[in-house]
C-alpha cells in the first residue's frame, strides 16, 4: 500500500510539474508594447507640477485654493545625502526628496566580501522619479512640489531634511535613522503660512522592479526565480500583486473594493528582501485606499492615499512614518511598530506576513527549530542535518510500524499469492480472504500509507522555508554549496540524494508484487532526482539525510527479522 501511496503521489507531482515545463504560460509582451501600455512619464525638470491629479476612483481632482500663488519651479541641482547605520547606508536624493538606495552592510549580502560598498541594493529602481516613499498632493487646495524643487539639508548625522514652498504651503520631508535594524522614521510635514485654509491629501508610493532574467514561471524555474510583488496589508489581509504581471495590464492591480479600508502597511518585495511604509494605526475608520499600477517594462508602484486633512492658517499637519528598508528576518519584521506605538501599549503591525510561505503553520516551526540548532552548531547545512534527524526521530514509531508491516507482508506473500489464485476468477471474495489473512496476522495494509503522508507536507513547508528564509540566504555548507536556499550548481547532492534513495528501496522487502517493486525502485529515484536538481540545495540536504536515516532503520529491521523477532 506504502508503495502504490508514494508512486500515486510522484505520478502526481511528476504530470503537474511536465505540464508546468511544458506550458509555462503567456510571455509578457515585448517591450515596445510594453512601453506603449505605461503611463506617461513624469514632466521634464523645470516643466510646472498641474493642479490636478486623478482621485483613487478616477474622478477629476479639485483645482487649487482661489488665489493661492503658482507652484514653484523644478529647476534646482540635484543633492545627495548619506545616513548610515551598521547594517544599512542610506542614500537620499534631493529630486523629489526620495531614498534612492539602501545598500546592506552586512558580510551575508555583500556581492564581494573584501568589497564593503558591494552590499545588495535592496532599491530596485534606478529611476528617482520611481524611487520609494514618493510623495504627491493630488486633490490638495496647493499643487504637488515637482522632483527639482527641493532643497536637502542635515541637520544631524542621523537626520536629513529635504523641503520645498507650494504657493503659500511650505512642505518638509524628514527622514532619521531608527534605533532599530534596518529602520528609518520618516515625517512629511505640511505647513500652511497663508490666511486661508486649504485642503491637504497626501498619497505615499513605493515603487518596486522585476529582474528581466529572473521572472516567475513553472516549478523549474523557482529555485532560480526572484519575483517582486507590490503589497498592502488591508483589513487584516495581504493583497499581493506580481509587478511583472502589469506588463500585460498596468491598471490590473489591487482593485479599490480590496484597497480601501484599514491600511495597516505598504511595501514592494522580492524574494528576501522588502521595502515598506507603515503609517500611523488608524483611531477612526477613516477608509485609507491603497491602489497598484504598472509603470513601465517591469515596474510597478502602490500607493496609499489618506483622506483629506484641512490645515487652518499658520499652522501644519503632519504624517508619520515607520519605514523598513531590508532584509526579511522574521524578528526584524515582527517587532516593527506604527508610529505612535510605545513598549507598554504595542501595535500589531504584521508586516511578517510580507513573507509569502506555504504552510506556514509547518513552516515556522521549521525555521525555529533550524534556529535553534544553528545556535549550537553555526552551521546551517548542519543545523538542516540535525532538523531531520530531530524529524525522523519524531516519526520514528509510525515508521517503524510501517517496516514491521512490510516485513510481515513479505511473509505472508506465499499466502496471498495462494489466495489470488485459488479466488482468481472472484475478485470480491479474494478481497475478502485477503483482508482476514492481514487481520489473523496483525498485519495492516494502510499502516504504510501514514510515514508517507506525514513526510510530504514536511517536504512541501521545508521547500516553502528554504525557498524565503533570509536566514539561508547565501549561507555555505561544504565544498561546493554556498548557498542552501539556491540549486547545486553542479548537481552532486541530487544526485548523491538518488542513490541513496535507490539503495534504500533496494533494502526494502519485497512485497506482493515485485515486479511492481523493481519498477518503483528505479522510477521513484529518478523522479525525485530530477525534482531536486532545480529545488534549493537544502532540501537535497534534508532528503539525502533523511535517505540515509531510512537505510539505517531499515539495517536495524533486517536484523531483528534474522534474529527471529519478526513472526507472523
Amino acid at each position: 500500500m506504502e508503495k502504490r501511496v508514494v508512486l500515486a503521489i510522484g505520478l502526481s507531482i511528476g504530470v503537474l510539474l511536465l505540464w508546468s515545463y511544458l506550458f509555462p504560460g503567456p510571455k509578457p509582451p515585448p517591450p515596445q508594447q510594453q512601453q506603449q501600455q505605461a503611463q506617461p512619464t513624469a514632466p521634464a525638470p523645470g516643466t510646472p507640477a498641474p493642479t490636478t491629479a486623478p482621485s483613487p476612483s478616477g474622478t477629476a481632482a479639485a483645482p487649487a485654493a482661489p488665489g493661492a500663488a503658482p507652484g514653484p519651479t523644478g529647476n534646482k541641482p540635484e543633492q545627495v545625502l548619506e545616513l548610515e547605520t551598521p547594517e544599512v547606508r542610506y542614500v537620499f536624493s534631493s529630486l523629489g526628496g526620495n531614498l534612492v538606495h539602501a545598500k546592506l552592510r552586512e558580510k551575508q549580502f555583500l556581492d564581494d566580501t573584501k568589497d564593503p560598498n558591494s552590499g545588495h541594493d535592496v532599491v530596485r529602481t534606478t529611476d528617482p522619479a520611481h524611487a520609494p516613499f514618493g510623495t504627491k498632493f493630488p486633490e490638495s487646495g496647493f499643487p504637488s512640489p515637482p522632483d527639482g524643487a527641493w532643497d536637502a539639508s542635515k541637520p544631524s548625522p542621523d537626520t536629513v531634511v529635504f523641503s520645498a514652498d507650494s504657493g503659500n504651503v511650505h512642505i518638509e520631508k524628514r527622514y532619521r535613522v531608527d534605533k532599530k535594524r534596518y529602520r528609518l522614521q520618516l515625517e512629511v510635514v505640511v505647513s500652511n503660512r497663508g490666511d486661508a485654509a486649504i485642503s491637504s491629501h497626501l498619497t505615499l508610493s513605493v515603487s518596486g522592479q522585476q529582474d528581466p532574467d529572473k521572472r516567475g514561471g513553472g516549478f523549474f524555474s523557482q529555485g532560480s526565480s526572484n519575483i517582486s510583488s507590490a503589497l498592502c496589508y488591508v483589513n487584516g489581509d495581504v493583497e499581493r500583486k506580481a509587478i511583472e504581471s502589469f506588463s500585460k495590464d498596468p491598471k490590473d492591480g489591487i482593485k479599490e473594493e480590496k484597497g480601501k479600508g484599514t491600511v495597516a502597511w505598504i511595501g514592494t518585495d522580492e524574494k528576501f528582501f522588502v521595502m515598506a511604509a507603515v503609517p500611523p494605526p488608524e483611531t477612526t475608520a477613516t477608509n485609507r485606499i491603497c491602489r497598484t499600477e504598472g509603470l513601465g517594462p517591469d515596474l510597478g508602484q502602490v500607493t496609499l492615499w489618506f483622506p483629506d486633512r484641512v490645515v487652518a492658517p499658520k499652522t501644519d499637519v503632519s504624517y508619520p512614518f515607520a519605514l523598513f528598508v531590508g532584509p526579511k528576518f522574521m524578528d526584524d519584521l515582527e517587532a516593527v511598530q506604527p508610529p505612535g506605538a510605545t513598549a507598554a501599549a504595542p501595535v500589531e503591525v504584521n508586516l511578517q506576513k510580507a513573507v509569502d510561505v506555504t504552510l506556514g503553520m509547518l513552516a515556522g516551526p521549521l525555521l525555529s527549530l533550524m534556529k535553534f540548532f544553528h545556535g549550537f552548531v553555526h552551521n546551517w547545512g548542519l543545523a538542516i542535518i540535525l532538523l531531520t534527524l530531530f524529524i525522523r526521530l519524531v516519526t520514528f514509531y509510525p515508521a517503524q510500524r510501517s517496516l514491521l508491516s512490510a516485513k510481515k507482508m513479505q511473509k505472508l506473500a506465499p499466502k496471498m499469492a495462494a489466495i489470488r489464485k485459488k479466488y482468481e476468477n472472484d475478485r470480491q471474495k479474494q478481497s475478502v480472504e485477503t483482508m482476514n489473512l492481514y487481520k489473523a496476522h496483525g498485519v495492516s495494509p494502510f499502516g504504510g500509507c501514514l510515514p508517507s503522508l506525514i513526510q510530504m507536507p514536511i517536504w512541501i513547508a521545508l521547500y516553502s522555508t528554504l525557498n524565503y528564509a533570509t536566514e539561508l540566504y547565501r549561507a555555505p555548507f561544504i565544498f561546493h554549496l554556498h548557498d542552501l536556499t539556491a540549486k547545486d550548481p553542479y548537481y552532486i547532492t541530487p544526485l548523491v540524494m538518488g542513490g541513496v534513495m535507490f539503495g534504500q528501496m533496494k533494502m526494502s522487502p519485497a512485497g506482493a508484487d515485485p515486479q511492481q517493486q523493481a519498477m518503483m525502485s528505479v522510477m521513484m529515484p529518478i523522479m525525485f532526482t530530477g525534482f531536486s536538481l532545480f529545488l534549493p540545495s537544502g532540501l537535497a540536504v534534508y532528503m539525502l539525510t533523511s535517505y540515509l536515516f531510512g537505510i539505517v532503520q531499515q539495517l536495524y529491521v533486517n536484523y531483528l527479522d534474522r534474529k527471529g523477532k519478526i513472526t507472523i
